[in-house]
């Protein structure tokens, strides 16, 4: 079995589910975040022989980990309005457990994860501006100085008019430079990311210049050849750069 999970507002991640379907990925199951955290029943093991779960949806079907071959993970977070009122505080924390939780359960599926989640976000790990900016420098992006609002604040991202989309190791959308698309999958590989959106801002010299990245990319912008991708890289079937 492989999932796609995704929020049902996510029409990125629902063309891709239809596509891979299209392309004779079965069986694929389309999980929302409501859907597990509002899980009837809940089985989690850790112990020597390793990690598992099962979960018990509201529908009456069951994942287990052991039945899943791939997931596209496209989860950015889990919903807390059905655990009742709750001051903001008290929402945090629920928040925070559940994403803990999901994080463990994600954590089982095994051999393959596009994005694998991190402690640091459940589709990977989120990262400030200025951290992107030097991951971006060292893959061999052009970047520009990050101004700041004030210490400790964000800083302002450059509008993109560019993107690229990093998908398993192939980048693809903007027709850019090859050196361009080359340190865009170098910049995933260092994040750790399967899926990773690029922005940049094209000079009037025709530099490259990095403006923002994203673990949660329109897929969409890959098109097809995007698809063929992933689907060869659920099946786990062997691959090379071209």
């Amino acid at each position: 079995m492989w999932l796609v999970l995704c929020h049902p507002d996510d029409h990125a991640a629902l063309w891709a589910y239809t596509a891979l379907k299209a392309r004779g990925l079965a069986p694929l199951r389309l999980v929302c975040p409501q859907a597990l955290a509002c899980a009837t029943h809940v089985v989690h093991r850790i112990d020597a022989h390793g990690a598992r779960f099962e979960l018990s949806l509201a529908d009456g079907s069951t994942l287990a980990s052991k039945q899943i071959r791939g997931v596209l993970n496209r989860m950015s977070s889990l919903p807390v309005a059905h655990l009742g009122p709750a001051d903001d505080v008290d929402s945090r924390y629920a928040a925070e457990e559940l994403s803990a939780l999901a994080l463990s359960w994600l954590s089982c599926i095994s051999p393959v994860m596009v994005n694998r989640p991190s402690p640091r976000g459940l589709p990977g790990a989120w990262r400030p501006a200025a951290q992107w900016a030097v991951l971006a420098a060292q893959a061999g992006l052009a970047v520009s100085a990050v101004p700041l609002y004030s210490p400790g604040l964000h800083p302002r991202p450059l509008a993109p008019a560019r993107v690229v989309v990093v998908a398993a190791g192939t980048a693809y959308g903007a027709p850019a430079p090859e050196a361009v698309m080359r340190a865009c999958v170098q910049l995933a590989d260092a994040a750790e990311l399967d899926l990773l959106s690029v922005g940049f801002h094209v000079e009037p010299d025709g530099t490259w210049r990095f403006a923002h990245a994203d673990p949660l990319p329109d897929l969409r912008l890959g098109g097809q050849a995007l698809i063929g991708r992933l689907h060869d890289h659920l099946l786990n079937l062997p691959w090379s750069p071209s």
